[in-house]
């Protein structure tokens, strides 16, 4: 594994700022191996991970039986929004590894549950039903920050689920149900190009 790393920064950028971004880069003990660094009017930021893998399960295999799961719990970033601050991304490495030898689909989530189980429902051609009394809550959050997105905890469909959280089933059909208790439930979601 890898980062490439290009950074634009204006002229009066302290450097013990500039060494704090590359600490905390490095937190994962992943190498910076290469990128660019240049002069900008405002900071520019890019970050590339390289990384390699037997089996990349992707969005598009879900099929009717298989149990949807999560890696852990969500909603941490909305919570840690409303505070003020960010919480650390977390280290599902290992989570993907294992999720990757069996899932029929499998992605982070970014931007929200029910966006991100849409864009599997959608390739895959499967409806996605998920009851959210069953999801995992981070410490703080509140069921409306699983729209929030940014947890980047990992969402699969698989025939066993390994031990992870199971949260829904896909079933036949399209796009995806959330229920709360039986009743219909709806989250936002992040949009990109609003």
């Amino acid at each position: 594994m890898a980062l490439i790393v290009s950074l634009g920064l204006p002229r009066e950028t302290e450097l013990d700022d500039v060494l704090e971004l590359y600490a905390g880069l490095n937190e994962r003990g992943v190498p910076v191996r290469g990128g660019d660094t240049t002069r900008a009017d405002r900071v520019l930021l890019s970050v590339t991970a390289l990384g390699r893998s037997d089996r990349v399960p992707g969005r598009a295999g879900a099929c009717a039986g298989d149990v949807v799961v999560v890696t852990g719990p969500l909603g941490a970033a909305g919570a840690a929004f409303r505070g003020g601050r960010l919480p650390p991304v977390p280290d599902r490495i290992e989570d993907g590894r294992r999720l990757a030898a069996v899932a029929t689909s499998m992605l982070d989530i970014s931007d929200g549950l029910a966006r991100d189980a849409a864009h599997i429902a959608e390739r895959s051609g499967v409806r996605l039903s998920i009851e959210l009394e069953r999801v995992p809550l981070a410490p703080s959050a509140e069921l409306d920050d699983l729209g929030f997105g940014e947890d980047y905890e990992l969402l699969a469909t698989t025939p066993d689920p390994l031990g992870f959280t199971a949260i829904g089933r896909v079933e036949e059909g399209e796009g995806v149900a959330l229920t709360l208790e039986g009743k219909p439930y709806e989250l936002a979601g992040w949009e990109h190009f609003r």
